[in-house]
């Protein structure tokens, strides 16, 4: 079964996807295109996060810390390009919050380590 960092952060990684496509589709000034390069890269370093999520929850939290930040940074190249279609820029907004809350579900189910119990 799928834990929550897991489907997070692969619907993050796959709804940040579909923001970049569409803002590489849409075309526009470099700005746009550069930064819709950016959010599918990004979208896939969010699914690696979500897929490691629970293997290793803080390497799956970095990673998709990783991708809501270079999301994030070139979010105002991106904007313009794609904030005609409503569907598609919710999507791309909503991709950052799944990957932060993911990474928070990651780091949140690590195990601490065991301290021994002297008797």
């Amino acid at each position: 079964m799928p834990s929550p960092a897991q489907v997070l952060g692969i619907g993050g990684g796959a709804l940040a996807i579909v923001g970049g496509t569409a803002g590489l589709i849409a075309g526009g000034p470099d700005t746009v295109i550069v930064g819709a390069s950016v959010t599918v890269a990004a979208g896939l370093v969010g699914i690696a996060g979500g897929a490691v999520a629970t293997g290793r929850p803080g390497t799956g939290a970095i990673l998709m810390l990783a991708a809501t930040l270079a999301a994030g940074l070139v979010a105002p190249g991106l904007i313009p390009g794609i904030a005609d279609g409503a569907v598609v820029f919710l999507a791309y907004l909503t991709s950052g919050v799944l990957l932060i809350a993911g990474a928070v579900a990651a780091f949140a189910s690590r195990r601490s380590a065991r301290t021994p119990v002297s008797p």
